[in-house]
């Protein structure tokens, strides 16, 4: 049987964990100017190439916009691709093409033991195609790069993403 001190002294060791760790939370994100300088970064790559139909996708640390536009000749679907290129980046730490691979049914971990991460393509938001990059700050993950429709698929966007992180380094030193 609990007794009334035994309540109060519990009530009172809850009370006193909540106030220790109650404190104001500090998150290290893309800014609208890192976010502007990485879509600069991305299209400029694209160009060489000249892919002038894609669509760029920045999402901040919690996977949200934080800026997403398309060219004018861009498919329509591009916009919901490129964003879910940059969600899956960011969300899994990693490009795209790797979490792809991973994911796949007859994926394989570094000594060849079958893994099952297929069920992660499942998840909302996610999408198992190649063109995302992770933007990483000492180690985390503050935002996503996705581009989606250049010349050369997958690969081609991937290296405009890359460029993208490429071009905001000096600034997550």
């Amino acid at each position: 049987m609990i007794r009334l001190s035994q309540i109060a002294a519990i009530a009172g060791f809850a009370l006193a964990l909540g106030a220790a760790d109650a404190q104001v939370l500090t998150e290290k994100n893309i800014s609208m100017q890192m976010a502007m300088t990485a879509f600069q970064g991305a299209v400029a790559e694209c160009k060489k190439s000249g892919s002038n139909d894609i669509t760029v996708a920045i999402v901040d640390r919690a996977g949200q916009v934080a800026l997403l536009a398309r060219a004018n000749n861009a498919s329509p679907h591009n916009l919901e691709l490129a964003r879910r290129k940059a969600y899956t980046a960011r969300t899994f730490r990693q490009a795209t093409s790797t979490w792809m691979e991973r994911t796949a049914l007859d994926a394989v971990d570094d000594k060849g033991k079958a893994i099952d991460l297929n069920g992660q393509r499942y998840l909302e938001n996610t999408i198992a195609e190649k063109g995302g990059m992770p933007i990483i700050w000492h180690g985390d993950a503050i935002g996503g790069v996705g581009v989606t429709g250049s010349k050369g698929g997958g690969e081609a966007d991937e290296a405009c993403a890359k460029a993208g992180v490429a071009a905001i380094a000096n600034q997550l030193l």
